[in-house]
């Protein structure tokens, strides 16, 4: 067996730091010493730049914050007094077609002009099957837009009932107006095809109807705590589209 002495490790020392020793200047000592720190500097200098650089790059990729649409929760009764109406939009097209064909006689004749072509919506081609007097919008979106009372539900996912006749469980898009393709982001119910998505404060709601119209709804509450919504309906056999604002004060 080896002695103890010889198994133990050796006691070790601290050498003493080297003494500091001063650079001549213009030496080439200097010179490469002088490079280092100026490129030290340099870097702690970009770290700051780097840092706010990834942070707004974060920022941007990072999904877009959903609005706080709580506040629409609730009864809702329609003031009736400052709304518009289905019908009265409906009426006009009606009386635009009889002041059309009063003139023109029948309006199916490619040649004549268009009986809307001089109001607010210029020559705009709506590209509809234009043919007889104007119909009227159908049930299912006349008791929506007719509808006294509506009771809104607003958490992830949005309800919405008109009168307890019609309602509706929409699943609003935080990202706005987004869809693909292939359909992707539109949900069907019995009313029909569905694209709901949030728009600053408020959040849109549209259709396309099982009798093909398009409708759109822009829920939105306003500063005196009125709910507003404005629709907007385009029936196949319409040459133009109509919209009108309704307001609800809350029961």
């Amino acid at each position: 067996a080896l002695p103890y002495r010889l198994l133990a490790p050796e006691p070790r020392t601290l050498r003493p730091a080297a003494p500091h020793f001063a650079i001549k200047p213009g030496s080439q000592v200097n010179h490469v010493h002088s490079c280092i720190t100026m490129q030290a500097m340099i870097r702690t200098e970009l770290i700051p730049t780097i840092t706010i650089a990834t942070l707004l790059l974060i920022a941007a990729c990072a999904p877009a914050q959903s609005a706080d649409l709580s506040a629409l929760s609730g009864s809702w009764v329609l003031n009736e007094d400052a709304s518009g109406t289905l019908s009265a939009e409906v009426n006009l097209l009606k009386t635009e077609e009889r002041d059309y064909q009063s003139e023109y006689g029948s309006s199916d004749s490619n040649e004549k002009p268009d009986p809307f072509g001089k109001r607010r919506f210029g020559d705009k081609d709506w590209q509809t099957r234009r043919s007889g007097l104007v119909s009227s919008a159908s049930v299912v979106t006349r008791q929506m837009l007719q509808c006294e009372t509506i009771k809104l539900y607003v958490a992830d996912r949005i309800v919405v009932a008109y009168d307890g006749k019609v309602k509706r469980l929409v699943n609003p898009n935080p990202a706005g107006r987004v869809y693909s393709a292939t359909g992707k982001g539109v949900s069907t119910d019995a009313v029909g095809q569905t694209l709901a998505y949030l728009d600053d404060a408020a959040f849109v709601i549209e259709t396309r109807t099982n009798s093909a119209e398009r409708l759109a709804e822009r829920f939105e509450l306003t500063d005196d705590d009125v709910l507003k919504i404005t629709a907007t309906l385009k029936n196949p056999e319409w040459r133009r589209e109509i919209e009108f604002v309704r307001y609800f004060v809350r029961e």
